[in-house]
């Protein structure tokens, strides 16, 4: 492909205009995505930190596969021969974004925003002691020995992460006010947190764009966005009344706007996979050089040149 015949083709896939033209990019993220567990899942890790990071990617790559299915729409025949033509719903989308938005944001803030190991660690262990301390709930509904066996174990488990928060040296070296808040997120079962050295700062979800470095302005209040859509709202309830009218079924274009959405996080993701596992940026960089340079686009514009994936972008400057 040529300079110009490859510049067209990029500018197709950053501006996305057409639902086609998502569906080639979707196609694009999982493609890499794909390769990357192909080649890589079995290398050796050293940790069940670094294991649950690739299970990350597989989730990330099944979220793109199940996008593309959604988008592609459905339709209704009844058994009297009445049809319903072809529609995709953007609240499910939109829904669906939501939690691509949160993975990203996660992965973003446990293995690349922490700043020294002992971050990493005491973060990922409170993702893993909340998600532990749900499913405590379900002690009633155990009707078995094996089960009960696990749930005895986890509990187990779940005092031993507390215990080893407690043990580092991060923790050691905060005082009491800062401990008392590490402790109320064991106790709330809640893990989004940030240091600011030896300051501990409590994280909501639409605060993760923060600490992605998205942009300032860009993605201001789209996690409310998407929200809203996720439940049933009283405004997504009139916004899908005026969704499908004959002649203008805006449908399609708040479609492809939440999908711009999900690019950007997909390739945010992508950029810091690579990141945290440098063996995978060998991987991006055999890329076609038109998904490279596609891939990282949505990273870039979103957070800036900074976090470029790699200087591919030049094949087309």
């Amino acid at each position: 492909m040529d300079k110009e015949n490859l510049r067209n083709e990029c500018s197709r896939l950053f501006k996305v205009n057409t639902l086609d033209d998502c569906i080639d990019l979707l196609d694009v993220y999982s493609e890499f995505l794909f390769k990357v567990v192909q080649k890589h899942h079995n290398e050796p890790v050293y940790s069940s930190h670094e294991a649950d990071a690739k299970i990350v990617l597989q989730m990330i790559l099944t979220k793109v596969l199940h996008l593309k299915s959604v988008i592609i729409g459905i339709s209704y025949e009844s058994k009297d021969g009445s049809r319903l033509k072809k529609i995709i719903d953007p609240t499910i989308v939109a829904s669906f974004i939501r939690n691509i938005y949160e993975t990203t944001g996660l992965f973003n803030l446990i293995y690349r925003y922490a700043k020294n190991p002992d971050e990493k660690y005491i973060t990922y262990l409170l993702w893993v002691h909340s998600g532990l301390l749900y499913r405590q709930r379900f002690e009633s509904a155990i009707t078995s020995p094996e089960s009960r066996l696990k749930f005895e174990k986890e509990k187990e488990e779940i005092e031993s992460i507390k215990t080893a928060i407690e043990k580092t040296e991060l923790y050691a070296k905060l005082d009491e006010r800062n401990k008392a808040k590490i402790q109320n997120r064991l106790k709330e079962k809640e893990y989004l947190i940030r240091f600011d050295e030896t300051n501990v700062v409590f994280m909501h979800w639409h605060q993760l764009t923060e600490t992605m470095e998205i942009k300032a302005g860009l993605l201001e209040n789209i996690y409310t966005y998407f929200s809203q859509y996720s439940h049933p709202s009283n405004v997504s309830i009139f916004q899908f009344a005026n969704m499908f009218d004959k002649g203008e079924e805006a449908f399609r274009d708040l479609t492809i706007f939440n999908l711009k959405i999900a690019f950007f996080m997909f390739s945010i993701f992508v950029a810091d996979y690579a990141n945290v596992f440098p063996q995978v940026q060998k991987t991006f960089d055999l890329l076609n050089i038109r998904d490279q340079i596609v891939i990282n686009f949505h990273n870039t514009t979103a957070r800036g040149r900074g976090y470029s994936i790699n200087d591919a972008w030049k094949a087309i400057d």
